[in-house]
């Protein structure tokens, strides 16, 4: 992991300070219906760079809100607003990218650990694209979906700015 020996080769010199902190969206509000697509964006704090380690992803059904265990016909796509890219080149199945439960999967309980990390920009924004695959009267409306992005913000040490040299 280049990024990660990078960055804790600078903390180690304390020209860096890493911190622990995880963003997130949540969709709500029966926002993720039978064959939609909806987005929502998670922006990064301008205060430090941030670098996302895993994804998560937990569903929810009615009634009460429940939390899925079974699989959601869900695909998953991120577009990073700051360099103009997107993260996988088709969305993908949220199973493939967001972990899951041990039974069944997309639920969070195993996060998915990204192959390498990502860096993303303070300031920039992270567009989060959700499809629901069911289509007709069969499908499940999700009332409510939560991602998240754990990973690490980076401060310059001693400093509220951005630490990490993107060049």
């Amino acid at each position: 992991m280049p990024l990660m020996e990078d960055l804790y080769a600078k903390q180690r010199a304390r020209q860096i300070e890493i911190l622990p902190f995880f963003y997130s969206t949540q969709f709500l509000n029966n926002a993720v219906a039978v064959g939609t697509t909806v987005m929502q964006s998670i922006g990064i704090q301008s205060d430090s760079h941030f670098v996302a380690r895993y994804f998560t992803i937990t569903t929810y059904v009615s009634p009460n809100i429940a939390v899925n265990t079974g699989l959601a016909p869900l695909t998953i796509q991120f577009f990073d607003t700051g360099s103009g890219r997107t993260l996988f080149d088709n969305p993908q199945a949220i199973q493939n990218v967001c972990g899951g439960v041990a039974a069944a999967g997309g639920n969070g309980a195993l996060p998915f650990i990204l192959p390498e990390p990502w860096l993303l920009r303070a300031g920039g924004s992270i567009q989060v694209t959700i499809t629901n695959l069911t289509t007709g009267g069969t499908g499940t409306t999700f009332p409510r979906v939560d991602v998240g992005m754990p990973g690490l913000k980076v401060f310059k040490f001693g400093g509220g700015v951005p630490g990490y040299d993107l060049i």
